[in-house]
């Protein structure tokens, strides 16, 4: 892991609305690569998550 940041996404909707789409690429438009990922979930009053996912292709 580099500690490189990929992306931010910033979800701003109704507590109905859980989703947020990404289309796999980082900030500067390339294409992520496979791997491991770590993530930052910051909901506010509600708490924050960190995890991991994988991205295999």
């Amino acid at each position: 892991m580099s500690g490189e940041l990929v992306n931010t996404l910033t979800h701003q909707s109704t507590i109905d609305d859980g989703k947020e789409y990404w289309d796999l690429t980082t900030n500067d438009n390339f294409p992520i690569a496979y791997g491991v990922y770590l993530f930052h979930v910051d909901a506010g009053e509600l708490g924050e998550k960190i995890g991991r996912f994988a991205v295999i292709k």
